[in-house]
């Protein structure tokens, strides 16, 4: 009888517990910049705020598009044009011709179109660095984390509308 209640007190706490991770984010609705077509349209996103004031954004558009922001405020080259790899874990993300606009006098960003698997491999990887030309920035484990609770989020809540 006690090993019974002991089996389903511990059943009932793993669904409370697992409840409880849920999405405590919420979307927000902009607009972005297409940087290859200098086009503006609008869409629904979740940002996370690194460590070291980066910010990571993913965005969903009304075109059913996903882009992702990413401000930096290391190594910054505004107005270059060169490649951006985004690393997650064992994999990369690439994309040539990739120009790094100037935010303000101390961020930068780059605005990228990426594909829904690439948004689950954020959820399961997070971003662990960027290279962009010659430069590299690593995040560290925290911000990857950061990384993967936004992408889960994304991809559960936003990425899955129709």
């Amino acid at each position: 009888m006690k090993t019974g209640f002991v089996f389903f007190y511990f059943i009932l706490s793993a669904f409370i517990f697992k409840s409880q991770n849920k999405c405590e984010m919420s979307s927000m609705t902009d607009t972005i910049i297409n940087s290859k077509k200098e086009k503006v349209t609008r869409g629904e996103f979740i940002q996370a705020t690194l460590k070291n004031k980066s910010v990571v954004q993913l965005y969903k558009l009304s075109d059913n598009k996903y882009y992702l922001k990413l401000i930096v405020t290391e190594n910054l080259y505004f107005d270059k044009i060169d490649n951006l790899e985004i690393l997650s874990g064992s994999k990369s993300y690439n994309e040539k011709n990739t120009r790094q606009y100037e935010l303000n006098k101390s961020a930068g960003y780059y605005v990228i179109e990426i594909y829904k698997n690439y948004v689950a491999t954020l959820r399961d990887e997070g971003i662990t660095g960027i290279i962009f030309g010659k430069a590299e920035t690593n995040f560290t484990k925290q911000d990857a984390n950061q990384v993967k609770q936004i992408a889960k989020c994304f991809y559960e809540h936003i990425a899955v509308k129709k």
